[in-house]
């Protein structure tokens, strides 16, 4: 061939020089739109506008008949728009990632050295969706080990000393492994001999929650210790009903008493403690060994009742001179039986038994020692400056129905008076009612009745002398016979007082020994 046919067959075929001189610009961009099968698919033939129009026919198309060019699109670097000028046909699929990138790794093997080129390798499968498959592979690995650990947590039953050691030392742990009684038995015993509170309770709460309530008592009532503590549980989250509950199941009838009792008491108002007591005493106190407590809940409602109905008279009351007098302190309401008796000896000494404040109707009202009683009218009738003699505390001995009612201060040594001064020597301490009177300002004269208790004449002596009580030390001397001792005291008496004169008519008509 010569020169000018070569030249004409090179410039008049797809393979020209001219249609390959900007095929290695440095600013252009190759992609490779080849097929692997012959198929209808849409073309894009570049309208005289430049568009991109997509336009359907049904050509076949033989890759076997085209050339490299034809599966290869240049674009400049201002125009980045991609236009197939491939196959033909409706719908199709673009050649494998990896035939793409072998393509490119030979055509990138022409390009000289000094030549930029941009693939796009299967475009829309580029390195992009490398990326989202890194993702979604690291989120298949650990949905992998949630779901391992999972099966390992609901499957796979460790020993209870080790979780046991996993509760202590603050490690994540699970108890739903645990599913048979007799495991869950032994997780509990493990952690029962450990002592730990934590532990005990975390393997507690997971049988509870997990086994019938009826196997649920019936092992709590052969394990103590653990059931004390679910109580105390119970007690601190304030389901105070549920422990009430939970003792009468384990047979604590009277635990369980006590403890509805104190849940009444915790009542704000009186009125509100009253009506749960009542309560209380329905519901908790039924059982026939505890009907010396229902009798007490029975007392502190009633006394209750009445220290509301004695507030409510005395708070308005203007004609009582004691309450004038001596004014309140403090409401009565709440306080203690012995306390509340201190305030009717104050305030209602002399009224009737029909009276809600009376004394002695509280003392039929109520159980009490006669020593209670006893000491509780002496300091209540001497904060008022009245100091009772042992004829009137033997009327109080006398409600009980065991001496009877005396008169006044000149029978207290008559025979009449005898069954009421042992019965006050029996109940009372005598040395420590002279104190306690002389400590309230009692005059002599009550304080030598009270001296005249006491049996031994050098104790009764010695008390005279240190709180000067003349009239007992006289007659100690008179008792005695002592007329040197009388002598020698009387120099120590004032001259013309009552003590004196009696003094002085005993040196004339008793019988002395010297």
């Amino acid at each position: 061939m010569s020169r000018a046919e070569n030249e004409a067959y090179w410039g008049s075929t797809d393979t020209a020089p001219s249609a390959l001189d900007s095929f290695f610009d440095e600013d252009s961009e190759v992609n490779w739109t080849g097929y692997s099968v012959s198929y209808n698919r849409p073309l894009k033939p570049a309208s005289p506008s430049g568009s991109g129009d997509e336009v359907t026919t049904g050509k076949q198309v033989d890759p076997g008949n085209t050339s490299i060019t034809d599966n290869i699109t240049q674009h400049s670097s201002t125009d980045w728009l991609v236009v197939d000028t491939g196959g033909t046909g409706n719908s199709g699929e673009r050649l494998a990632k990896g035939v793409g990138k072998a393509i490119g790794e030979k055509l990138d093997s022409w390009k000289p050295p000094s030549v930029s080129i941009k693939w796009n390798t299967s475009q829309g499968h580029g390195s992009g969706s490398c990326v989202q498959c890194a993702a979604k592979d690291n989120e298949i690995s650990q949905l992998k080990k949630r779901l391992e650990n999972s099966y390992s947590r609901y499957n796979l039953t460790l020993p209870p000393d080790d979780t046991v050691n996993r509760i202590l030392l603050g490690q994540p742990y699970s108890l739903e492994c645990y599913r048979s009684h007799e495991d869950k038995l032994a997780l509990l015993d493990t952690a029962l001999s450990t002592m730990d509170g934590s532990a005990i309770l975390a393997t507690l709460l997971h049988m509870k929650n997990t086994v019938k309530k009826s196997i649920f008592i019936k092992e709590m009532q052969i394990r103590p210790h653990a059931s004390h503590l679910y109580i105390s549980y119970l007690k601190k989250r304030r389901n105070y009903a549920e422990a009430i509950d939970f003792l009468g199941l384990l047979g604590r009838s009277e635990d369980a008493a006590i403890l509805a009792y104190e849940l009444a008491l915790s009542s704000r108002t009186p009125e509100h403690k009253v009506k749960n007591m009542k309560k209380a005493l329905d519901n908790s106190f039924t059982d026939p060994s505890l009907s010396h407590e229902a009798k007490i809940v029975m007392d502190h409602i009633k006394l209750l009742e009445r220290q509301m109905a004695i507030d409510e008279a005395d708070c308005n009351d203007q004609t009582n001179p004691m309450l004038i007098k001596y004014p309140r302190a403090a409401n009565i309401i709440d306080k203690s039986l012995l306390t509340t008796l201190f305030y009717c000896c104050m305030y209602h000494w002399v009224a009737s038994e029909s009276h809600v404040g009376s004394p002695l109707a509280l003392r039929k009202a109520h159980s009490f020692t006669d020593a209670q009683v006893l000491w509780t009218v002496l300091r209540g009738r001497a904060r008022v400056n009245h100091w009772p003699l042992p004829s009137e505390l033997g009327s109080w001995l006398g409600s009980k129905g065991i001496l009877g009612t005396l008169g006044s201060i000149t029978s207290a040594f008559s025979s009449a008076g005898k069954g009421t001064t042992s019965g006050i020597k029996a109940t009372l301490p005598i040395e420590q009612v002279v104190h306690t009177l002389s400590a309230s300002c009692a005059p002599a004269n009550v304080l030598a009745v009270y001296i005249a208790l006491i049996d031994s004449m050098e104790t009764r002596l010695k008390l005279a002398i240190n709180y000067k009580c003349h009239q007992a030390v006289i007659e100690v001397h008179i008792a005695q016979k002592d007329r040197d001792a009388l002598e020698k005291y009387m120099k120590e008496i004032p001259t013309g007082s009552p003590e004196f004169l009696k003094a002085d008519a005993a040196l004339k008509s008793v019988k002395w020994k010297n």
